[in-house]
């Protein structure tokens, strides 16, 4: 188990490095940060070390003093922390999670609109846990997704030939090209898990 976590904690750090430099998170934490940056008004990207250079450092110390706690708790409390959370019957742990989640959906602003999203993203996270499919993805792009509708707006607006800009540019079109290759090798990779699979249950 150790080892497992020891990854997942280190994957932190360094998915801030396309966070804070190009706007573009490397995970979820990553994802959820950039909507809390939006929130409050600050545009992440290569501008923010300039803009918002105290925010910056102030993350930077908050990662250092983080990493320096994960290592106290680790050494000294992970063994009482897993005692008491194995201690707690489910059946009073998830209430109580389930309960904190609606009173910090509605404390937010004190909607119930926003309880009503939270329980519709809950259901289309069971769903996709369901099919196999990837949360992780969907809250990047759901995130990425207002920023790319305004750059496709403004590519729109600076062509002449419409959507032929994304294929006459050749910075553009080596993005497509990668974009297209990633796919075709994602399927064609799960084409090939479908097919040794169906071997194995043969």
């Amino acid at each position: 188990m150790a080892a497992p976590e020891a990854a997942n904690n280190a994957v932190s750090g360094p998915s801030m490095a396309p966070l804070l430099t190009l706007g573009i998170p490397g995970s979820t934490i990553g994802a959820i940060l950039v909507g809390v940056f939006l929130i409050h008004g600050i545009q992440v990207g290569p501008t923010l070390f300039i803009t918002s250079s105290d925010l910056v450092y102030s993350l930077f110390a908050c990662g250092l003093i983080g990493i320096a706690m994960y290592g106290l708790i680790g050494y000294f409390g992970a063994a009482f922390v897993g005692r008491f959370v194995t201690r707690i019957p489910t059946d009073i742990l998830y209430p109580i999670v389930f309960l904190t989640s609606f009173v910090a959906a509605y404390a937010s602003r004190g909607s119930l609109f926003d309880v009503l999203v939270m329980v519709m993203a809950g259901f289309a996270g069971w769903l996709m846990k369901k099919y196999d499919f990837n949360p992780a993805a969907f809250v990047i792009s759901f995130v990425l997704a207002g920023g790319a509708e305004l750059t496709f707006r403004q590519a729109m607006l600076l062509s002449e030939d419409g959507l032929l800009i994304f294929v006459t540019r050749p910075v553009a079109l080596g993005f497509l090209i990668l974009g297209f290759a990633a796919l075709f090798l994602r399927a064609r990779s799960l084409n090939r898990q479908v097919r040794e699979a169906a071997l194995k249950d043969a």
